[in-house]
């Protein structure tokens, strides 16, 4: 399931863990009760859960997490640039993989 930062479960998350609650260009990958994952670290955790083509982003690991972060900052600062620019919205079954829209 997914939840925008900024929506009212995402503040709670983000006050909960001490986290900056005004700072949205971070991704985290939470399991209730275990963990929650910031950054590059969540991207590779997603990318393996996904798997197939996917999982060969786990070669990533090789590099050290502030490397990896480097360039998660890098591309997240960018990604505008990177990315299509329509607006995307989500379709009705989409919107159930949402705990908040």
């Amino acid at each position: 399931m997914f939840a925008s930062l900024q929506s009212e479960f995402g503040q709670q998350f983000l006050f909960e863990r001490g986290l900056n609650t005004k700072e949205f260009n971070t991704m985290y990958l939470w399991k209730p009760g275990r963990y929650y994952l910031i950054k590059s670290q969540a991207v590779l955790a997603i990318a393996n859960i996904l798997g197939g083509i996917y999982k060969l982003s786990a070669v990533g690991k090789i590099l050290p997490s502030f490397l990896r972060d480097k360039a998660y900052d890098m591309i997240s600062r960018n990604r505008m640039k990177l990315a299509n620019q329509k607006c995307y919205l989500p379709d009705q079954h989409q919107k159930k993989k949402f705990i908040q829209v």
